[in-house]
């Protein structure tokens, strides 16, 4: 795979910091995994890690959290088979 964003990067294993602002609220996850381009540095997340992100930081908000910076841990044993990616800029 090459990277979409720079065009000449090949996008390697590793982890990202990845943080969302909803409204109100900001969570900041650590230790993402993801493929990092070698190149400009762009990250890929599988669609799974994207939906845990994403189901991680709407539990958050409904329990009232404003500001949370934590660990990212897999939750469900399939997140580890996604076989899709997803860019996301960190």
């Amino acid at each position: 795979m090459i990277c979409v964003i720079c065009k000449s990067g090949t996008p390697e294993s590793g982890t990202t910091t990845v943080t969302l602002e909803r409204g109100g609220n900001l969570i900041v996850f650590r230790r993402v995994p993801a493929k990092i381009c070698s190149n400009c540095r762009e990250s890929y997340l599988d669609d799974g890690v994207v939906d845990e992100v994403y189901h991680t930081a709407d539990e958050a908000a409904k329990a009232g959290v404003e500001f949370d910076v934590r660990e990212f841990h897999q939750v469900s044993a399939w997140l580890l088979t996604s076989s899709s990616s997803t860019v996301m800029r960190a």
